[in-house]
Protein backbone atom coordinates (compact mmCIF):
# COMPACT_ATOMS: atom_id res chain seq x y z
CA UNK A 1 0.00 0.00 0.00
CA UNK A 2 1.33 3.29 -0.96
CA UNK A 3 0.76 6.71 0.72
CA UNK A 4 1.13 9.95 -0.72
CA UNK A 5 2.18 13.56 0.81
CA UNK A 6 0.14 15.64 -1.26
CA UNK A 7 -3.22 13.98 -2.98
CA UNK A 8 -2.41 15.36 -6.24
CA UNK A 9 0.41 12.70 -6.23
CA UNK A 10 -2.32 9.88 -6.74
CA UNK A 11 -2.87 11.28 -10.07
CA UNK A 12 0.63 11.11 -11.28
CA UNK A 13 1.21 7.93 -9.91
CA UNK A 14 -1.81 6.30 -11.34
CA UNK A 15 -0.38 7.44 -14.92
CA UNK A 16 2.66 6.03 -14.28
CA UNK A 17 1.43 2.80 -13.17
CA UNK A 18 -1.19 2.56 -16.11
CA UNK A 19 1.56 3.31 -18.58
CA UNK A 20 3.45 0.26 -17.51
CA UNK A 21 0.41 -1.52 -17.63
CA UNK A 22 1.08 -2.54 -13.85
CA UNK A 23 -2.10 -3.41 -12.01
CA UNK A 24 -0.25 -4.45 -8.52
CA UNK A 25 1.26 -1.15 -9.38
CA UNK A 26 -1.79 0.40 -9.89
CA UNK A 27 -3.36 -1.62 -6.77
CA UNK A 28 -1.36 -0.51 -4.42
CA UNK A 29 -2.48 3.54 -4.82
CA UNK A 30 -5.88 2.57 -3.57
CA UNK A 31 -7.12 1.68 -0.06
CA UNK A 32 -7.87 -1.85 0.87
CA UNK A 33 -11.77 -1.15 0.30
CA UNK A 34 -11.34 1.39 -2.50
CA UNK A 35 -13.76 1.35 -5.66
CA UNK A 36 -12.79 1.96 -9.00
CA UNK A 37 -15.79 2.47 -11.82
CA UNK A 38 -13.98 2.43 -15.48
CA UNK A 39 -15.03 4.27 -18.40
CA UNK A 40 -17.04 1.09 -19.51
CA UNK A 41 -19.23 1.43 -16.17
CA UNK A 42 -17.42 -1.67 -14.64
CA UNK A 43 -17.08 -1.43 -10.92
CA UNK A 44 -14.18 -2.79 -8.92
CA UNK A 45 -14.69 -3.11 -5.72
CA UNK A 46 -11.68 -3.31 -3.11
CA UNK A 47 -7.82 -2.93 -3.94
CA UNK A 48 -7.72 -6.75 -4.90
CA UNK A 49 -10.71 -6.27 -7.48
CA UNK A 50 -9.04 -2.94 -9.05
CA UNK A 51 -5.91 -4.80 -9.88
CA UNK A 52 -7.85 -8.11 -10.98
CA UNK A 53 -10.28 -5.45 -13.42
CA UNK A 54 -7.10 -3.44 -14.44
CA UNK A 55 -5.08 -6.49 -15.00
CA UNK A 56 -8.02 -7.65 -17.56
CA UNK A 57 -8.17 -4.49 -19.08
CA UNK A 58 -3.94 -4.45 -19.89
CA UNK A 59 -4.42 -7.58 -21.79
CA UNK A 60 -7.51 -6.36 -24.02
CA UNK A 61 -9.10 -2.92 -24.33
CA UNK A 62 -6.11 -0.64 -22.96
CA UNK A 63 -3.40 -3.08 -24.29
CA UNK A 64 -1.02 -0.70 -25.86
CA UNK A 65 -2.72 2.55 -24.55
CA UNK A 66 -0.59 5.18 -22.59
CA UNK A 67 -2.76 8.04 -21.03
CA UNK A 68 -1.75 12.12 -20.10
CA UNK A 69 -3.04 14.17 -18.18
CA UNK A 70 -3.24 17.69 -19.22
CA UNK A 71 -5.13 19.32 -16.21
CA UNK A 72 -6.32 18.49 -12.42
CA UNK A 73 -8.51 20.39 -10.34
CA UNK A 74 -8.46 19.78 -6.82
CA UNK A 75 -11.05 20.81 -4.47
CA UNK A 76 -10.43 20.24 -0.53
CA UNK A 77 -13.18 18.71 0.86
CA UNK A 78 -12.26 18.37 4.44
CA UNK A 79 -8.37 18.71 5.70
CA UNK A 80 -8.18 15.10 5.28
CA UNK A 81 -10.60 14.23 1.63
CA UNK A 82 -9.96 16.00 -1.32
CA UNK A 83 -11.38 15.21 -4.89
CA UNK A 84 -9.48 15.74 -8.21
CA UNK A 85 -11.46 15.78 -11.52
CA UNK A 86 -8.44 15.41 -14.06
CA UNK A 87 -8.47 15.69 -17.74
CA UNK A 88 -6.89 12.06 -19.54
CA UNK A 89 -5.49 11.82 -23.34
CA UNK A 90 -5.80 8.32 -23.85
CA UNK A 91 -3.57 7.55 -26.96
CA UNK A 92 -2.95 3.93 -28.93
CA UNK A 93 1.12 3.44 -29.05
CA UNK A 94 2.28 2.73 -32.71
CA UNK A 95 2.37 -1.31 -33.57
CA UNK A 96 -0.14 -1.75 -30.72
CA UNK A 97 -3.26 -3.67 -32.13
CA UNK A 98 -5.86 -1.77 -33.91
CA UNK A 99 -8.70 -3.34 -30.81
CA UNK A 100 -9.63 -1.70 -28.41
CA UNK A 101 -9.92 1.37 -26.90
CA UNK A 102 -9.64 4.18 -29.58
CA UNK A 103 -7.55 7.38 -28.62
CA UNK A 104 -9.89 10.18 -26.63
CA UNK A 105 -10.49 11.91 -23.68
CA UNK A 106 -12.26 11.19 -20.74
CA UNK A 107 -12.29 12.82 -16.85
CA UNK A 108 -11.17 10.64 -13.95
CA UNK A 109 -12.45 12.16 -11.17
CA UNK A 110 -10.46 10.73 -7.70
CA UNK A 111 -11.12 10.82 -4.11
CA UNK A 112 -8.33 10.86 -1.83
CA UNK A 113 -8.41 10.15 2.01
CA UNK A 114 -5.16 11.31 4.09
CA UNK A 115 -4.67 8.69 6.98
CA UNK A 116 -1.98 8.53 9.37
CA UNK A 117 0.79 7.10 6.42
CA UNK A 118 -0.34 9.85 4.02
CA UNK A 119 -3.17 9.83 1.15
CA UNK A 120 -4.34 7.45 -0.63
CA UNK A 121 -7.34 7.06 -3.29
CA UNK A 122 -10.47 5.42 -2.18
CA UNK A 123 -12.87 5.99 -5.11
CA UNK A 124 -12.14 6.53 -8.85
CA UNK A 125 -14.17 6.89 -11.65
CA UNK A 126 -13.41 7.21 -15.74
CA UNK A 127 -15.89 8.78 -17.84
CA UNK A 128 -16.05 9.59 -21.27
CA UNK A 129 -15.18 13.12 -22.48
CA UNK A 130 -18.11 13.76 -25.21
CA UNK A 131 -19.12 17.46 -26.60
CA UNK A 132 -22.21 19.25 -25.02
CA UNK A 133 -24.90 19.13 -27.07
CA UNK A 134 -25.74 21.88 -29.74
Amino acid sequence: MTAFDKAREIVDAFAAALNAQDAEALGELFSDDAEFVNILGMRMRGREGIVAGHARAFAGPLRGRVIDFDAVDELHATDDVSVMHAHCLRRRLPDSPAEGLPDGASVLVFVARRGPGGWQAVAATNVTEVPPPA
